[in-house]
Formats: structure tokens, sequence, C-alpha cells
């Protein structure tokens, strides 16, 4: 019976696979193949030191899924928590407010990721008892309580988010650990990454290092 079902299993596949396209490989991440093979050879730089990952802006969690794949894998699972922080229900009023009134950008580009859920995120992350979702808007999180931190991507989009969340991030921050930030890069609807990436590298004194086209790097010494 078993083989019949598998044998059955392998002709529709092949049906698929030939006459439709929905067997066609997509690429299903919003972030550059240079970003993920970043993320993972900073969590692999930093595998014997003491700390945790932190994961900002998570959406439906492909890029949390990736990287959970990838500690579980390498058994890193027992020794760090990868912390995923997101509002779950899109971008808060005031800081979309802001980008509209001081930032010249349209409310309708701004419109988006409302489709997110706090309680079915966490349910398709069950069995990684590692990954904590933590629901909150990410400025007003006390970074220090999920620290140490050796890794952290901060996919926030806007600007007063990740103006906020900078400073915190690099105070928890472990010696040699590192900040990537999304959307780095001018003239999109959401630049405001950029300029707060580039004003805080300003403020700490680092030159800003951007990998791929719009990732920053922010290392703490």
């Amino acid at each position: 019976m078993n083989n019949i079902v598998r044998a059955l299993k392998e002709q529709a596949k092949r049906l698929v696979f030939r006459h439709t396209s929905f067997a066609a490989p997509t690429y299903r991440y919003n972030i550059e193949p240079i970003q993920l093979a970043t993320l993972i050879t900073e969590i692999e730089r930093l595998k014997n030191v003491q700390g945790n990952v932190v994961e900002i802006g998570v959406a439906r969690g492909l890029t949390t899924r990736f990287l959970a794949q990838h500690i579980k894998n390498q058994k890193m699972d027992q020794a760090l928590k990868l912390y995923a922080v997101d509002t779950f229900e899109s971008f808060t009023e005031s800081d979309v407010a802001f980008e509209v009134s001081q930032r010249g950008k349209s409310l309708e580009a701004l419109d988006a990721f409302k489709y997110n859920d706090y309680e079915v995120w966490k349910k398709n992350f069950a069995e990684f008892k590692f990954v904590v979702a933590v629901q909150s808007d990410c400025s007003i999180v006390d970074y220090d309580q999920y620290g140490p931190i050796k890794v952290a991507f901060l996919d926030v989009d806007l600007y007063l988010p990740t103006q906020k969340t900078l400073p915190k991030l690099y105070k928890a921050l472990v010696s040699g650990g590192v900040i990537l930030v999304d959307d780095v890069l001018q003239g999109t609807d959401y630049d405001g990454a950029y300029q707060a990436y580039m004003e805080f590298c300003q403020t700490i004194g680092q030159k800003p290092e951007v990998i791929g086209n719009k990732c920053g790097v922010i290392r703490k010494p």
C-alpha cells in the first residue's frame, strides 16, 4: 500500500512540475542572499561567545525560520535564545505619521504587515523552544534583559524605530558583536533606516559599512 501511495505521489509531482508553474522555485525572502549568508557567518564567528541572537522586525518569520534551523542544526539551541521582536500588528501610528509629515512619505506605501498575528506566529515556531517571540514596539524594549546580545538583525524600515533602537541594541551588544540593519538604501519608501543608520555611525565614530545593496553593518569593538 505504501509503495502505491508513493508511486501516486511521484506521478502527481511529475505532472505538477512539468505542466504547471506551481513547482517553479521562487526566492521567498525580502532580504538579499548576502544578508542571510552574513547572518550565518556572524553567528558561526561568535559561536563560542556567550550571547543571544535578536531579530527585530520579523514579519511572517521567514528569516527567523532560516536562523532557527541553522541554530538547531549546529546544536546551539541549548546555548542561546533567538528573540524575535515585533509589534505583530504593523508599524505604529506615530512612526508612520512621522514618515508622512516629516519625511514626505506616502501613507499608502507604508500600509503593510497588518496580516500578522502574535498567537499564530508563536504557534508556527512551537517546535523551536529557543525562539522567544516578544510583542512590543521595538523602540521601547530594554534589550539588556535579552542580553548579552552577540548578533542582531534590525529590520524595521522606518526612521524613528531604527533611530531609537540602535543605541539600546549597541549598549546590550557584546564586545565583538554585530548589528545588521536592513534597508540602508536611499530613495526608497523605507529609507528612514538609511538615515538612522548613517546618523548612528556618525555618533559612535564608525565608518559606515554596507554589504550587498542594502545591509548596514555596525560592529562593537
